[in-house]
């Protein structure tokens, strides 16, 4: 099954390694890196897809064993702030990622098993703070992932006698 940590770590290195800026969870209480960073938080952790083949069960017999398995696409959304000293700077880590995310790094991406369904146009997202302008853009992300989940039947009929009348 794949799990949220799985669908973060399919993304956080390939994309820390092509900003060679740091990734952060955005609503961490932890210390803030050096601008410019990027931080993400998860919107919608599961959305469920009904394709053709998406939640059907598969059952497999091996020998003794019966195993059922059921795979799902799902989808999760993301959304991602890219801060900067500028607007400017703000702008260009958001445009370096979008990039990586919607086509650089589609083959990495894919060999960890995350497809990006979609992605938001960048969207100003800075703050005024009273006396001075946090400087961030966003935009949001879609990644869709194969959710297996398998189980082992336990009883199963191996013979069985019918009675004619």
């Amino acid at each position: 099954m794949k799990t949220y940590n799985d669908i973060i770590q399919g993304f956080y290195a390939p994309l820390t390694a092509y900003l060679e800026r740091e990734v952060v969870p955005a609503n961490e209480t932890a210390t803030r890196p050096p601008l410019p960073f990027c931080s993400y938080t998860v919107l919608n952790p599961r959305l469920v897809q009904h394709g053709p083949a998406s939640g059907h069960i598969e059952t497999i017999v091996d020998g003794d064993t019966v195993l059922e398995r059921k795979e799902t696409d799902i989808e999760a959304t993301f959304s991602f702030n890219f801060f900067g000293q500028t607007d400017l700077e703000a702008m260009s880590l958001a445009a370096k990622a979008e990039e990586f995310l919607d086509f650089v790094g589609e083959y990495e991406l894919n060999s960890r098993g995350l497809v990006v369904v979609d992605i938001t146009n960048i969207q100003d997202r800075t703050l005024y703070l009273g006396d001075a302008y946090e400087y961030r853009v966003g935009f949001d992300v879609w990644f869709r992932v194969k959710e297996i989940k398998e189980r082992v039947v336990a009883n199963t009929i191996d013979d069985v006698e019918i009675e004619q009348i």
